[in-house]
């Protein structure tokens, strides 16, 4: 299982892998002889944003995670407190 940390590395990872195949895709994209190159790089990238885009759901469900379980603690200590 990945933890939230794990997770935000490989998000800032992807997101690295990215903005390098972007620059890439721009530096190609004018030349005639590179054409099917830009449509593997476009495709990759495609992959890449959903892989982004499911991390940082499952980094926002860690975070919401952690929330409700602060919450619970906190109310079982007033729950205790009062009894």
């Amino acid at each position: 299982m990945v933890n939230g940390l794990q997770l935000l590395d490989l998000l800032r990872e992807t997101e690295n892998k990215m903005l390098h195949l972007h620059r890439a895709i721009d530096r190609v994209s004018s030349e005639p002889d590179f054409k099917e190159s830009v449509s593997v790089l476009t495709v990759v990238v495609r992959d890449y944003q959903l892989q982004l885009d499911k991390m940082k759901q499952a980094l926002g469900k860690i975070e919401i995670g952690g929330q409700q379980q602060q919450q619970q603690q906190q109310q079982q200590g007033h729950n205790t407190e009062i009894h």
